[in-house]
């Protein structure tokens, strides 16, 4: 009984340290993972993409049919493909570190493109209002109005410049007298 004992003792020890050893594989990615560098930039293009989404019409067919054709371009343009951009994506998410690191980036690069749209609508719109300002300064000025000087108001009374007319008598009997 005591062999068994030992034995039991040695196997337990044996898997521990492999599992130890196994746990402690280092920081290697393994293959197949898209670098950090390209996955900052896969991630943030697939943000604007899932941003851009929301003007869509919220039917699942409308989803898959501009939602798709939009991720298919975002991993031609990096050179990937969705199992790779999964597996990669969930070798990150198993490194809270190297994700972190990732989104903080990903949140400087969104944040600075949207000043730069922000930039580039202010302009427009100061563009614009100097435009319309200097269109208006185009017109011809007015002259200023005289002002209107109060006059007396001459009544109008009706008279009977020949005074030969006589006025014609009323002959039924409700007309007035």
């Amino acid at each position: 009984m005591p062999l068994n004992y030992r034995m039991h003792k040695y196997n337990k020890l044996f898997f521990s340290v492999l599992i130890f050893l196994a746990a402690c594989s280092g920081n290697k990615a393994p293959r197949g993972i898209i670098a950090q560098d390209a996955m900052i930039n896969v991630l943030t293009d697939i943000h604007i993409v899932d941003g851009s989404m929301y003007n869509v019409m919220q039917a699942p067919d409308s989803l898959y049919k501009y939602g798709t054709d939009k991720y298919q371009m975002v991993f031609r343009k990096y050179h990937t493909d969705s199992a790779q951009f999964r597996k990669s994506f969930q070798y990150y998410a198993a490194n809270p570190e190297k994700l972190e690191a990732i989104y903080e980036q990903i949140t400087l690069n969104i944040k600075q493109k949207s000043d730069s749209v922000n930039k580039v609508n202010l302009d427009k719109i100061n563009k614009d209002n100097k435009r319309r300002s200097d269109s208006l300064n185009k017109l011809p000025k007015r002259a200023q109005p005289k002002p209107v000087t109060a006059q007396p108001v001459q009544p109008v009374i009706k008279r009977n410049f020949n005074p030969n007319i006589k006025p014609r008598k009323r002959t039924h009997a409700d007309s007035l007298p």
